[in-house]
C-alpha cells in the first residue's frame, strides 16, 4: 500500500494547533479553579449529571424533595454548603407523592417564594427532539425565577426512557448522553432517580453504563439496627470532579398535616437531615465564624432585594416585617442563621441600606420594594414562560 493513499489535501486556513477542525487546549497554560461552582458543595455541580439509586420504599423521593427544598431556599444542610437554584422536578412516577414529600419544608413561611415546581408528566430522554425542547424551556424556567443555577430532577429513570431498555448499554448510553446535553446546555445539574437491584449490591439496576457515564453516583442504604428507626444514608460512590463527601444521613418520619374526616391524624413522609446542620430546621444552623471571611454586606443586600422583588411579584401592595423577610433570605445569611440577634441586626442593616439607596420603602406596616425599583427589576428580568 502506497504512503500516498494516506495523504490528504491540507486546508490552507487550518491551524497546527487544531485537530479535525477543533482547537486543542494547552495543558501548560491551564490552572485549576479552587472555587469550583456547586449547587450542593462536594455533591451536586452545575453542568453535570448524577444518578441517585436505592431500593423501593426506602425514602428516595422524600430525600430528593428535602434536598431540593434546601436548594430552592439556598439553605445549607448536613454540613454541606448550598447555592440557591431553581428546581424543576420531573415527577414521572408519582407527582402527588413528590408534592407531599416537599410539603413539610415548602409549607413554612420562609419558603413562600422558593422556586420549586413539579412537572407531572414523563419526559422521554431517549428522544433528541424532546430533549432539545426541554433544554430550551429549562433555560427560560431558570431565568423566569431569576436564578443563576438550576437543578433538574428526573424521577424515575424507567419512566423517562420511552421505549428504551435500562439493561441495554446502547439505550442507556443515548439517554445519559441526552441528559448530559441538557446539563451542559443549561448549566444545570441533572439528577436521575433510579431503583437499585433486588440484591441491593450498591449499584443502580440495569446496564453498567448507568454508573460509568455519570459524573456523580449516589446510593441509598438502610442504617443498621443501632441507629434510630427510619435512619437511612446516602453513600457517594462516584465523584468525577470533586472529593467525595462523607455519608449523608436522614431520618424518614411522618409529618402531621391535620386530621381526616374520621378525626385521625394524617401524615406525609418527611426526610430530616440526621446531622443537625439544616438551616431549614429551626435552631439547627452552625454558629457564625467570622475569621478570615470577606464582607458579605453587598451579597446580603442583593439577596434581600431579590426577596423583596419576589414578594412584590406575588402581591405588589403587601408590606412585610423584617423578620419575615429574613426568613426568606438565602445563602449569604446561612452562617449567622443560628444566632437570632446577629441575624436580626444584619437583616436590619441590609434593609436600611436598600431604603437609603431608594430600592425599598418602609412604613409602620413593614418594608416593601419601591415601585421604581420594581420597574427596574422587571425590565432586567427575562420574559416569563407562555
Amino acid at each position: 500500500m502506497s504512503q500516498d493513499q494516506f495523504n490528504h489535501p491540507t486546508d490552507k486556513n487550518s491551524s497546527p494547533l487544531s485537530v479535525l477542525g477543533h482547537p486543542t487546549i494547552s495543558a501548560n497554560d491551564f490552572t485549576p479553579d479552587p472555587n469550583t461552582p456547586y449547587i450542593v458543595q462536594h455533591l451536586l455541580h452545575p453542568g453535570q449529571v448524577s444518578m441517585f439509586s436505592g431500593p423501593s420504599n426506602l425514602g428516595k423521593s422524600a430525600i430528593v424533595a428535602c434536598i431540593s427544598a434546601h436548594v430552592a431556599m439556598g439553605r445549607d444542610f448536613c454540613g454541606l454548603r448550598v447555592s440557591r437554584a431553581a428546581i424543576l422536578y420531573v415527577a414521572a412516577e408519582a407527582p402527588k407523592g413528590v408534592l407531599n414529600r416537599a410539603y413539610p419544608y415548602l409549607s413554612q413561611k420562609a419558603a413562600g417564594i422558593a422556586p420549586f415546581r413539579v412537572l407531572d408528566k414523563a419526559v422521554d430522554l431517549s428522544n433528541p427532539v424532546i430533549v432539545k425542547k426541554l433544554a430550551h424551556d429549562a433555560n427560560l424556567f431558570r431565568d423566569h425565577h431569576n436564578c443563576a443555577e438550576l437543578l433538574i430532577v428526573f424521577d424515575t429513570l424507567n419512566l423517562c426512557i420511552g421505549e428504551g431498555d435500562e439493561n441495554s448499554s446502547r439505550d442507556m448510553g443515548k439517554v445519559l448522553a441526552n441528559a448530559t446535553f441538557i446539563a451542559e446546555t443549561t448549566n444545570a445539574h441533572v439528577m436521575i432517580v433510579h431503583h437499585m437491584g433486588a440484591s441491593e449490591n450498591g449499584r443502580p439496576r440495569g446496564s453498567t453504563t448507568l454508573t460509568a457515564n455519570v459524573d456523580t453516583g449516589l446510593t441509598l442504604h438502610k442504617a443498621d439496627e443501632t441507629q434510630p428507626k427510619g435512619t437511612v444514608f446516602i453513600k457517594v460512590s462516584k465523584q468525577r470532579e470533586d472529593e467525595k463527601s462523607e455519608p449523608i444521613a436522614f431520618r424518614i418520619q411522618g409529618y402531621e398535616i391535620g386530621r381526616n374526616r374520621h378525626g385521625e391524624l394524617s401524615t406525609v413522609p418527611m426526610a430530616v437531615p440526621f446531622k443537625a446542620h439544616s438551616s431549614l430546621i429551626e435552631n439547627d444552623s452552625p454558629k457564625p465564624n467570622k475569621r478570615g471571611q470577606l464582607s458579605l454586606t453587598p451579597a446580603r443586600e442583593k439577596d434581600l432585594l431579590r426577596v423583596l422583588s419576589d414578594l412584590r411579584a406575588k402581591d405588589s401592595g403587601a408590606w412585610h416585617t423584617p423578620k419575615d423577610i429574613g426568613q426568606m433570605s438565602g445563602e449569604p445569611f446561612n452562617n449567622i442563621r443560628g444566632n437570632a440577634d446577629t441575624m436580626r441586626k444584619k437583616v436590619r442593616a441590609a434593609l436600611d441600606a436598600l431604603i437609603t439607596k431608594g430600592r425599598a420603602e418602609e412604613s409602620k406596616e413593614g418594608v416593601r420594594l419601591r415601585p421604581s425599583s420594581a420597574v427596574e427589576t422587571e425590565s432586567n428580568t427575562p420574559q416569563s414562560l407562555h
